[in-house]
């Protein structure tokens, strides 16, 4: 048997309290009590939504049969409903009504009118689909049951315990509210509870009438903290909600002069029963948002492990706070001489070109000047949203933090984070963003010391090299480098090509063992002494033993080393290249019809014995031949077990052959480079003939250089 129920409520804050009524007798007079406290909370948030968002009269459809009951609650206002199945819930603005009903009802539906809407929904247990009933013509309301105090304890303080895990503590407490003021006939109740991110705001979180104004929500915290139980004379009762550190919330009861000492204490139980659910749902979310926390911090510092890099700590800086924590955030370097925008980060990507503009004039760097100044205290600074000016963001602005970057008692930037009108920074909020600006702090702090030592290092180790090689002529030259650090180390690799008062080439390259300060000393001596005297006139063999003794002389601060030294003479279209070696690999001879092989003469390294075994050889290189000279970090490139060597040097070499000098040091330096990872610095240079021909007053000159290099030493050779 089916039985039908159709009045007609008006759009006033009692009705939600009528429906639910009307709702239970058809639930109590069917016996469907199992599905009551689902049915009582739909009913409730479909009617509350009615009234205010449609504002006109609701018809309350309610039909029940032996196993299930329908309602269909339906508004004069015609329009869609924000149904949002696929909407995250807690970026939601809209449509939480239907998330209930989609999550508690067995079946739930829409109806559409040009007159109006409806949503309807389905409890029980069903044998077979039930067809949409016709809508009711409009009925006088039924005699309602009498609204008499329900003093039932297991009723006004209990909700079915797999319910409670459905629904959200919002919807749970708003239902224990409604019941109180049901079953204690109250018209107005309210429940206060402090903010998720700062204890000492608190704020709404349930009401029993969402049309009556409630009381202000800071004037509920002073009153419950000064213990008083009424606020401001206005007869409302507060029941304090009391937890393990303190007093946390409110239960307000309006109009509670009515209450009796029972009542009082049917209030107080269900006060408590609230403040158990509200207490459980605060301590969930700071979990989770301590969990939240860690997490930011744990990313963060990985992110900022992996980078040696000052511009992109700070971006990272920003981009990790924005939208998760803020609107917009903005960072400036202020360890130079002034202040100097270096990141900014906003929800709204199309602000951030005005954004820049903005905060990198003078207003901007007048705004980072003044923070640097308040943050001379190196505390977080919370200043209020007027205290910026509008036209650097280009929008109201809520409450602003400036957080001081500092390092080893050092200010090196300054963070500043916004947040729009009516959103604040909690004490939660302030301490994370305080963390997180000490690690960025330690980021860049280590990045600004990696890249100066980085400057230092590429400035020292260009002046170790020649700034360019000779360009055209008879003779041309490519060479390439690379140090084996990690761009902070100067390599102890070395080569030069000067010219000679003759006319000629002096070329050298050499290997300083080591890295560091302490050989780029020691290589920079070796490239001065030798350049000084093969310009004085000084033979290759002579030179490279004045050397020998001047790292001896260094004694421990001494290193040895390994170099190569020549000169190169134009003769017609050739080039005769006179070299002596010091313990250094021979060069390859790189023939233009591809023949290769090793050139020059053998000799003892550099910075051990007093006595060196040093000789000379000439090598005449025709029209398109080439010396490739280079270091160990060629031959002795490995990747595994596997070595470069010499074999492979000679088989890529010989597919390059007449080939331009610097092709060939390109692609020397390609192949080392792709056949395993870098262990040691490497140098190449390479000299070739490039056949044009000589003046004859140059070729004379030449030859007599030649001849007098051929002479027994001079003064300067002993």
């Amino acid at each position: 048997m089916t039985e039908q129920c159709v009045t007609t409520l008006p759009p006033t804050s009692s009705s939600a309290s009528a429906a639910r009524r009307l709702v239970e007798a058809a639930i109590g007079d069917g016996g469907l009590q199992i599905v009551l406290d689902e049915a009582l909370l739909l009913v409730t948030e479909l009617v509350t939504n009615a009234v205010v968002h449609a504002g006109t009269d609701i018809e309350l459809q309610i039909e029940t049969s032996a196993d299930e009951i329908r309602v269909e609650v339906i508004d004069k206002t015609p329009g869609l409903l924000n149904v949002g199945r696929h909407i995250n819930e807690d970026a939601r603005e809209g449509g939480r009504g239907l998330l209930l009903v989609e999550a508690l009802a067995d079946e739930w539906g829409t109806r559409h009118f040009g007159w109006g809407k409806s949503v309807w929904f389905v409890l029980g247990q069903k044998t077979e689909r039930r067809q949409a009933i016709r809508l009711a013509e409009p009925h006088d309301p039924p005699h309602e049951p009498a609204r008499q105090p329900r003093r039932d304890i297991g009723w006004l303080t209990e909700l079915r315990g797999d319910l409670e895990q459905t629904v959200s503590p919002d919807y749970f407490v708003t239902e224990l509210l409604h019941r109180l003021a049901e079953g204690l006939g109250l018209d107005q109740c309210w429940v206060y509870a402090h903010s998720s991110d700062d204890e000492q705001r608190w704020e709404l979180v349930a009401r029993h009438d969402p049309l009556s104004p409630a009381p202000d929500a800071d004037a509920v915290r002073r009153a419950t903290r000064r213990s008083k139980k009424e606020l401001a004379d206005t007869g409302i009762l507060l029941l304090p909600l009391q937890g393990a550190s303190g007093v946390f919330g409110a239960l307000a009861i309006g109009a509670a002069a009515k209450l009796g000492r029972a009542e009082s204490a049917l209030a107080r139980l269900v006060g408590e029963r609230i403040g158990v659910a509200v207490r459980d749902d605060r301590a969930r979310t700071t979990q989770l948002r301590s969990r939240g926390f860690l997490a930011l911090l744990a990313e963060a510092s990985e992110m900022f492990a992996g980078t040696l890099d000052v511009q992109l700590a700070m971006t990272l800086a920003t981009q990790l706070v924005v939208p998760r924590f803020a609107r917009w955030s903005a960072v400036w370097a202020t360890y130079e001489r002034a202040p100097r925008l270096m990141a900014i980060a906003h929800a709204d990507e199309e602000r951030l070109g005005a954004m820049q503009s903005a905060l990198s004039g003078a207003d901007g760097d007048e705004l980072a000047s003044r923070l640097a100044r308040d943050l001379s205290e190196r505390r977080p600074n919370l200043l209020p949203g007027s205290a910026l000016p509008t036209e650097l963001v280009g929008e109201r602005n809520g409450e602003v933090l400036a957080l001081p970057l500092v390092a080893r008692r050092r200010l090196l930037g300054v963070l500043v984070i916004g947040r729009p009108p009516g959103a604040i920074f909690g004490a939660d909020d302030v301490g994370l963003l305080n963390d997180l600006a000490r690690r960025t702090a330690v980021a860049v702090d280590s990045a600004r010391l990696y890249e100066e030592s980085t400057m230092i290092a590429r400035a020292l180790q260009a002046s170790l090299l020649p700034p360019t090689l000779p360009r055209g002529g008879v003779a041309e030259f490519g060479a390439r480098y690379a140090p084996a650090g990690e761009g902070n180390e100067v390599g102890g690799d070395f080569y030069d090509v000067f010219e000679l008062s003759d006319g000629g080439w002096g070329i050298a390259i050499g290997d300083v063992c080591g890295k560091g300060p302490e050989a780029a000393a020691i290589t920079g001596m070796a490239r001065d002494v030798l350049r000084l005297l093969m310009r004085d006139g000084a033979r290759p063999p002579a030179a490279l033993r004045r050397l020998n003794e001047a790292i001896l002389d260094l004694g421990e601060r001494g290193r040895f080393c390994t170099a190569m030294l020549g000169t190169i003479r134009p003769d017609a279209d050739r080039l005769r290249v006179t070299l002596s070696c010091a313990g250094h690999p021979r060069p390859v001879l790189l023939r233009a019809n591809g023949e290769v092989g090793f050139a020059g003469p053998h000799g003892t390294l550099l910075g051990v014995l007093d006595h060196v075994e040093l000789s000379e050889e000439t090598v005449i290189l025709e029209a398109g031949d080439a010396l490739v000279f280079y270091t160990d970090g060629v031959t002795e490139r490995r990747n595994g077990s596997a070595m470069f060597g010499e074999h492979n040097l000679l088989d890529c070499l010989r597919t390059v052959a007449g080939q331009s000098a610097d092709t060939i040091a390109e692609w020397l330096e390609e192949q080392v480079r792709r056949f395993g990872a870098a262990r040691d610095d490497l140098a190449v240079l390479v000299v070739r003939a490039t056949g044009e021909q000589v003046a004859g007053d140059r070729v004379a000159d030449d030859r007599a250089t030649d001849d007098r290099a051929d002479a027994p030493p001079d003064a300067i050779d002993a």
